[in-house]
């Protein structure tokens, strides 16, 4: 039966009307047919559009039809708009069809905890099948208004179809039932009763405090309101927590065993650490996130292969380092650097670096002589160097139509018989690189999500980085973005040499130093460096 609105029901959604009439029974694969197969347009939920719904529901919901055993609504989201975690009552079938940008959260409970399984984005039209065993949260992150058409249904009738649908608070370990629409923080006037519930896991809770402050900030709460809440997301309390779950996720070589829920983890660190850069009142310096880097990636690399290769180079092509002039290129914050002066006896005068980054280049001063610099503008007749060293493979951060030129430029500023040595990945790289690294003290942790990709017919390792430190007694996360290094085959890198460094191009795994030849693909631990004499 058709309710007494039927004269701003489009065709399309009458033909929705009849054929769910048609039976009792469904499951939720013919209920994403059937919507499909009615070709409802965006246009024809216009009539029940709310986006001027109240502040405290966190969508607009509108019924459109009712019948004894299933009904048909009309949600509005506004951007920023989000649902509670939640499952449908009654519900047995059912299926929403999108009209815009929707991001959807599904989740599980197990053993008394709910686990946020994954996050997925809606296209435009797309149908998704609703079901009983469902708990999901949707959301609208795009700064559009979205509609979106939901069925509820089951074979019996029913006074409320979605009748006593739980919202799952994860934090409380709490359920509220309900029988209206399951927004975001819920009045509690609007709650039935409250029970016992699962409690959340680490992304999950994270998730509910993220959302707690986007909620306040839509609401217009003041920065003294948003600030206790930021500072929750923050609590060095969590720590524990967020070391357990992703001990769960990874194996002993630090590689994620559940790419799910490692990517969940991932997705909600980072939107912690926008909305925190976004609405923190503080801000921490570049010095802190150079020390970060330095306790993660300089510090484990010098103590694990670049201190063995230096002394092997040192003792094999190269000995008196001090009283060469030396020439870093990328020199970063300068702490390999500083190493190396006090390890060979290098004077202060004699070593000089440069980096693209002017805030790596702030750092470095402080530890040798640096300037800002690229490798690309080198002009030889600012001087003729000894030894031109290069680390963490900086070289395969430059463009792959570029690293030609950059090997050409960097023989030009060698004295004849100057040496090049310099580290570099090899294309599988990938096989080694860990999903998560630690300082030694376990105090700063970085989660790294690495993919390849292909460009142009050249392969790059993209590797996204979330970065976590626990050492100022509270959280602070640094969203590192995604960098992407060129996979060079092995004997394209030392074509290169050899054209520019005639004398000697020898290169070695980094570190067994074995030597690799001109045949090998690859090398065991993924590294290997790249001695050349001019």
């Amino acid at each position: 039966m058709i309710d007494e609105t039927c004269e701003k029901i489009s065709a399309p959604v009458q033909l929705l009307i009849q054929k769910l009439s048609e039976r009792r029974t469904y499951r939720p694969a013919d209920i994403i047919q059937i919507i499909a197969a009615c070709d409802i347009k965006e246009e024809d939920l216009l009539p029940w559009a709310d986006f001027d719904h109240p502040l405290q529901d966190s969508y607009g919901r509108k019924l459109v039809h009712k019948s004894p055993n299933f009904e048909i609504m009309v949600m509005s989201w506004k951007p920023g708009d989000i649902s509670a975690i939640h499952d449908h009552g009654y519900t047995t079938w059912g299926a929403v069809q999108v009209f815009g940008p929707q991001e959807h959260a599904a989740f599980r409970v197990e053993d008394d905890q709910l686990f946020a399984l994954n996050r997925t984005y809606f296209k435009y039209g797309q149908i998704v099948g609703v079901g009983h065993s469902l708990i999901h949260q949707m959301g609208n992150y795009s700064d559009k208004n979205v509609l979106t058409l939901h069925v509820y249904g089951l074979e019996e009738d029913v006074n409320m179809v979605t009748g006593e649908a739980r919202l799952y608070l994860p934090e409380r370990g709490e359920i509220q039932l309900v029988n209206g629409g399951v927004f975001f923080n819920l009045p509690s006037h609007e709650v039935l009763e409250t029970i016992a519930g699962p409690v959340g896991d680490y992304p999950t809770n994270l998730r509910n405090r993220v959302e707690s402050v986007n909620r306040a900030l839509v609401a217009g709460s003041s920065s003294a309101d948003v600030q206790p809440m930021l500072d929750k997301i923050l609590d060095a309390h969590s720590r524990g927590s967020l070391l357990q779950h992703i001990e769960q996720l990874v194996n002993d070589d630090h590689h994620a065993n559940d790419s799910a829920r490692w990517n969940v983890l991932n997705h909600e660190l980072k939107a912690a650490a926008r909305l925190v850069s976004r609405e923190s009142s503080t801000s921490d310096s570049f010095h802190s996130y150079a020390e970060m880097y330095d306790h993660l990636i300089c510090q484990p690399c010098l103590d694990q292969f670049i201190t063995g290769y230096l002394d092997f180079v040192v003792d094999a092509f190269e000995p008196n380092w001090a009283a060469k002039k030396i020439f870093s290129l990328g020199c970063g914050t300068g702490l390999v650097e500083q190493h190396m002066m006090q390890r060979y006896s290098i004077p202060r005068e004699n070593l000089y670096g440069i980096d693209f980054s002017a805030s790596m280049v702030q750092e470095a001063q402080k530890r040798i002589h640096a300037d800002q610099g690229d490798i690309l503008t080198l002009d030889p007749q600012l001087g003729k160097w000894d030894v031109a060293f290069s680390g963490l493979n900086v070289f395969q951060y430059i463009h792959s139509t570029q690293l030609e030129e950059a090997v050409r430029r960097t023989a030009e500023v060698l004295q004849d018989g100057g040496l090049f040595v310099g580290d570099f990945i090899t294309p599988d790289h990938i096989r080694w690189y860990p999903n998560v690294m630690y300082s030694n003290d376990r105090q700063i942790i970085s989660l790294r999500t690495p993919r390849l990709i292909e460009q142009e017919g050249k392969m790059y390792q993209e590797s996204e980085i979330i970065n976590i430190d626990f050492r100022s007694g509270h959280m602070h996360l640094n969203y590192a973005g995604k960098h992407k290094r060129y996979l060079a085959p092995l004997h394209r890198v030392r074509g290169y040499f050899e054209k520019y460094f005639s004398r000697e191009v020898r290169l070695f795994d980094a570190l067994s130093l074995r030597e690799i030849s001109g045949d090998d693909d690859t090398c065991q631990s993924t590294r290997y460096i790249v001695v050349a004499r001019k």
